[in-house]
């Protein structure tokens, strides 16, 4: 074999196989890179709209109160110069109930015109008591009374977001506080004092911890001048409360960010830090301009750029070493194919010359003149005549033979004589007049032995009784030796094929009947036995009685004979004990002398079971959220954007379901996060066991799940809530005991994309915790 050759075909298809894989992995890094942004783009503008309206919820709530006390101080009549204690009492008794129905007020005020406290309202433990009035004080230089008084009549003012001081100094534990105010004008238009609300923030600020636990990024929450008030690390946040510690600013580390913030209300910034979505709040309602609210929040969600390329690499590392494999399988089949290319050339070759050596030994002696005799049919059938030519066979010359005593059976190899006369009694016995004997040996003499074949033509007499042959004799021995070495080829070939280790079969195009197999296909498919001379590629491999067809099971054959190149398919077959494999086919085109028509393929078949399995197995663990081992929220979000889709084209509507168990945190809390582990588990159990088989479960955050039941009108999903609502509620959990659950419900709408939908179910399960939780609500 031409090895120097071999190496220079080999690295000419293999540059290109290179540069071809270098382009797809650029390919794919690109198109991942895209993809892996536009799902943090989509996540994040999702969570930014979850957390606007969140608080944007608990504004209007706010407004609602302030609307609902100012009414109340209306409907008393004390918008007068003269407020009787009667009417005052009545209405500190009607603000001490709102504070204690609302639990999120530290203080309801009522400042008259000068500033001088009228009302006042304390909550605390629980609980909210008046302040007498002799410990009612002035509050006329306080900003907060000369903003609120400033303030035009039906406008809501709210002060800075920040920590609550008592007696000049911070109160510990840290009370985040926000003060809501509105005007009260008198009948005649003038002044007559202010309401403030001493907001305790702190729900608030949990919630958005709660909401944005599960983000990918950081998430901040941040005032005017870009201190935070909420962000991943706890030590930065308030610093504008404490002058004296380090001070740390979004406008130090992000100042792009923060500047486009001041320009818009909302929007998504990406560069060289990281993708950036904002969203401006402005808690009095007003929706002022970014650059002037002095008052408004900043909810900010940064993906820095390592997280952007840990999510990126994360998502390659599941098809760089398919590419990798691919590569290297590749270049080993080009490395096989050309390797095989160059031996099967060169064995081409010799058997090339070895043909054209027996076509010239054979046109040589059809050539020569052949050896006539005449026999009789006696035993031994003795010789009357023979050609003067037998010299040259037997080195006997004619005169030999010219007694008729010498018989014709004394020349015949002892080992064919047997043959040779039972070959004689068939002929006779059919009555033929002609006939051929197989190949024998004759003995000369210096014994040397020569291969003859024979022609026998009957001799009868008048009678028609057989007297003698006429036989003609030819020497074959050249043949029979070029058949030998032919035959010693074959058996060469057959050996070198036997050394691919892969299974390697040669298949007719139009039989499918296998040619030539090696051994290694016959110990996987055939329990290493010998196969029949007529079985079939997919009576093999397949053990099926009809040839491979359709997109899962292509055939090769037919694939060859329409690219007329080489392909690869992968197939599912069996092994000789029944087991699946999962086999990657090179399938190869044999061409007849004339290089134009396919007669045979060549096949060789790679076991890739092992990659299919674990393809499989990466796949359900990026799907599967690792506690429960139900979808994780990525899964979900996938399952649900198809459940969307194909509600928009069959018109078939689908419920979705949100729920979340009822102060887990206190769980944890209480029993730590192991048993917080168990109840989650039992929950996941006992809602897989009560939901039906085409609904789709999964963990959408901490103690969230999400349910998709397709196929279910609104009647339905309100009895299947609330059957799973009931469930959860009866279960008892060892240590813990029983726990609720609050559910958010709703069936989709023709007009529904996944945000909207979200956000409906969001505010279903709101309702519900607002209205006490353990209850389901259905939008």
């Amino acid at each position: 074999m031409n090895t120097g050759r071999f190496l220079r075909y080999y690295l000419l298809f293999l540059i290109p196989l290179v540069v071809l894989t270098s382009l797809t992995f650029w390919m794919i890094h690109n198109q991942t890179r895209d993809r892996v942004t536009s799902e943090l783009k989509l996540e994040s503008n999702i969570l930014a709209g979850q957390v606007r309206d969140q608080l944007n919820l608990s504004f209007s709530e706010i407004h609602s109160d302030l609307k609902l006390l100012t009414e109340q101080y209306k409907l008393h009549q004390l918008d007068s110069l003269i407020k009787p204690r009667n009417v005052i009492n009545e209405l500190q008794r009607l603000w001490i109930s709102v504070a204690e129905q609302r639990a999120r007020y530290d203080q309801i005020r009522f400042l008259d015109d000068q500033g001088q406290e009228t009302i006042r309202i304390n909550y605390s433990n629980q609980k909210a008591a008046a302040t007498p009035e002799q410990k009612l004080q002035s509050k006329r230089h306080r900003y907060y009374f000369i903003e609120a008084i400033n303030t035009p009549s039906g406008d809501i003012w709210n002060s800075l977001l920040d920590l609550n001081i008592e007696r000049k100094q911070i109160e510990l534990p840290l009370k985040p506080t926000i003060r809501f105010s509105t005007r009260i004008n008198r009948h005649d238009g003038q002044l007559d004092g202010v309401i403030i609300v001493n907001y305790l923030a702190k729900n608030l600020l949990d919630k958005f911890r709660s909401v944005t636990a599960s983000y990918s990024g950081h998430a901040m929450l941040l005032n005017w001048q870009g201190y935070s008030l909420v962000s991943p690390n706890a030590a930065n946040d308030w610093g504008f409360m404490f002058p004296d510690s380090p001070q740390s600013r979004i406008t130090l580390e992000h100042e792009v960010a923060w500047q486009a913030t001041l320009n818009n209300r909302q929007g998504q910034l990406l560069n060289q830090l990281g993708l950036y979505t904002y969203n401006q709040i402005d808690p009095s309602g007003r929706n002022q301009l970014a650059s002037n609210c002095n008052s408004c929040l900043w909810l900010m969600l940064h993906v820095p750029k390592q997280l952007i390329e840990v999510k990126l690499w994360r998502e390659l590392s599941k098809t760089i070493p398919l590419l990798l494999l691919s590569f290297f399988l590749f270049a080993i089949i080009l490395g096989v194919a050309l390797w095989h290319r160059e031996k099967r050339q060169t064995h081409e070759q010799q058997i090339q010359d070895l043909n054209r050596k027996i076509s010239y030994e054979h046109e040589l002696f059809l050539s020569s003149p052949g050896i006539i005799a005449k026999l009789r049919n006696e035993i031994g059938w003795p010789i009357e005549f023979i050609s003067s030519n037998i010299e040259e066979l037997l080195d006997y010359d004619a005169d030999h033979f010219a007694s008729g005593k010498v018989t014709y059976s004394s020349m015949i190899d002892s080992r064919y004589l047997e043959k040779y006369t039972q070959e004689t009694l068939e002929a006779e016995n059919k009555g033929l007049n002609t006939f051929s004997h197989d190949p024998y040996l004759i003995v000369g003499r210096d014994k040397r032995t020569r291969w003859i074949q024979e022609t026998a033509h009957v001799i009868r007499d008048k009678l028609g009784k057989l007297t003698g042959f006429y036989v003609h004799i030819n020497d074959v021995t050249p043949l029979k030796e070029a058949e030998e070495r032919l035959t010693q080829s074959r058996d060469y070939i057959q050996k070198v094929v036997d050394t691919i280790p892969d299974p390697t079969m040669v298949i007719d195009i139009e039989s499918y009947e296998l040619k030539l197999i090696n051994q290694s296909a016959l110990d996987l498919y055939n329990k290493g036995q010998t196969i029949d001379p007529e079985i079939t590629c997919y009576r093999l491999s397949h053990k099926r009685s009809n040839p491979c067809k359709g997109q899962l099971d292509p055939c090769p054959i037919k694939q060859i004979l329409e690219k007329r190149t080489a392909v690869s398919v992968v197939h599912k077959h069996y092994d000789h004990q029944g087991n699946i494999i999962h086999v990657d086919v090179r399938a190869t085109p044999i061409f007849d002398d004339s290089g134009e028509n396919i007669i045979q393929i060549i096949e060789s078949h790679r076991d890739i079971t092992e990659t299919v399995e674990m393809e499989k197995q990466l796949q359900h663990i990026a799907e599967t959220d690792r506690l429960t081992q139900i979808y994780n929220r990525m899964k979900f979000d996938e399952e649900l954007k198809n459940q969307i889709a194909w509600a928009s084209l069959t018109n078939n509507r689908f419920g979705l379901i949100m729920l979340d168990l009822d102060h887990f945190k206190k769980i944890n809390d209480t029993y730590g996060h192991d048993m917080g582990d168990k109840v989650l588990i039992n929950t996941v159990d006992l809602l897989n066991n009560r939901i039906r088989k085409s609904d789709v479960l999964a963990r959408w955050g901490g103690e969230e799940f999400m349910i998709i039941a397709p196929l279910i009108d609104t009647k339905e999903l309100r009895s299947l809530v609330e059957s799973l609502r009931n469930a959860i509620q009866q279960y008892e959990h060892e240590e813990v005991g029983c726990i609720t659950a609050s559910f958010g419900a709703s069936v989709v709408r023709p007009s529904d994309n996944i945000h909207s939908l979200l956000k409906r179910v969001d505010s279903a399960l709101y309702e519900s915790k607002q209205k006490g939780r353990n209850r389901s609500t259905v939008f």
